[in-house]
């Protein structure tokens, strides 16, 4: 058997790159015992270690098969570790939690090269690679984020996951076939957020309580529709435990956003709250939607009150009928904030379960500080 050089293998950069699986490892191995190792194996000049092919090293060394290697020069380990991932985003093989993974290690490398510099205080002058130029038009995030082929906002999920995902969690993902995605576990996590560190409501009291609960679904046709793979999502009897009434003036008016399928719901969360069912308006989205029954268009806003709240002034009462295009997902036309300001212009106003702050409004919910 051939003697094969050895190389050294550092665990640091070993970790940046995913390992195959035993099919491909078996594949690869029958491969290099037919044909020998055609592609060379990228090592640290003058070090000796291995940047890339450390699989193809290991079965080389295991057979006495002899390969070619080519030296790349570094200046320190940082940028070693930045050509190896950047390398590992040229491969097809790697799942998306893993590339979001090394895009976040790669951010890392970024935020610390910055700091250096911003240290050095320009005393030398510093030779940007590719990666580093994007990163300077614009910021870092989204620069890593292009050199990734990911969304901003698929890092910054994976970035949760990492943090606070359990260990079950991160395996699974990091499958190549698994049937696990990142919005489900990510909006999960978001769940298991929700029910153990639930934000406290403002203290004072308010005369309009304006509501769009997340409801929450028996289920869904298919599984990535879910309502839980964009947001968190509470029960009836959870929504119903929310202190509201610690909230609420003396005379209050509730309006309370109910889907068609969760009208019984929502009427009786109004009731829980210690509010009277009055009336109501219909959203037309003018756009269909899905259904099991009917193809939705349209949404219904329940009012209720509380106490003896006066009624808008007659020139001050809008049409029962909203019509607005739907946007988003779960998204409230915004002109219904200013059908709510006309027809109450001097009480005190509140938004719970708010999405985004307005002017003249307290607003309350999880997602006003979501990523």
């Amino acid at each position: 058997m051939r003697v094969v050089p050895a190389l050294h293998v550092d665990e640091e950069f070993r970790k940046l790159i995913a390992p195959p699986s035993e099919a491909e490892y078996l594949c690869l191995e029958r491969s290099l015992l037919q044909e020998g190792c055609r592609d060379a194996i990228v090592v640290w000049k003058g070090k000796g270690i291995i940047l890339d092919g450390h699989t193809r090293y290991q079965i080389c060394r295991t057979h006495g098969i002899p390969f070619k290697t080519v030296e790349l020069e570094f200046a320190n380990k940082d940028d070693a570790k930045e050509w190896i991932i950047q390398n590992q985003f040229a491969r097809r093989n790697i799942t998306v939690y893993t590339r979001c993974l090394l895009a976040l290690q790669l951010e890392g490398l970024f935020a610390a090269k910055a700091r250096r510099r911003q240290a050095e205080g320009g005393r030398r002058k510093v030779t940007l690679n590719s990666a580093e130029a994007v990163s300077k038009s614009g910021e870092t995030r989204d620069a890593v984020a292009k050199l990734a082929g990911m969304s901003h906002d698929t890092i910054a999920k994976v970035k949760l996951i990492r943090e606070k995902g359990t260990e079950k969690e991160k395996r699974e993902l990091s499958k190549p076939d698994s049937r696990m995605t990142i919005n489900r576990v990510y909006w999960k996590l978001r769940q298991r957020q929700l029910q153990t560190a639930t934000l406290p409501l403002p203290k004072g009291k308010f005369n309009l309580i304006y509501c769009d609960p997340p409801w929450r679904y028996e289920s869904a046709e298919f599984a990535d529709k879910a309502v839980e793979n964009r947001y968190p999502t509470l029960s009836l009897d959870e929504l119903s435990a929310l202190s509201v009434s610690s909230i609420t003036a003396d005379d209050c008016t509730l309006f309370v956003w109910a889907p068609a399928c969760k009208l019984q719901e929502a009427a009786q969360l109004i009731s829980n709250w210690g509010f009277r069912y009055r009336s109501c308006a219909v959203w037309v989205k003018c756009r269909l939607s899905f259904g099991y029954y009917f193809r939705n268009e349209h949404e219904l806003l329940l009012l209720g009150t509380r106490g003896n709240p006066r009624s808008p002034l007659p020139s001050r009462r809008p049409s029962s009928v909203i019509t607005a295009v739907r946007t988003g997902h779960s998204r409230k036309p915004d002109l219904v904030y200013k059908l709510l300001e006309r027809m109450y212009p001097a009480c005190r106003k509140i938004e719970l379960f708010a999405r985004h702050r307005r002017d003249g409004w307290a607003s309350w919910g999880n997602q006003l500080a979501a990523l």
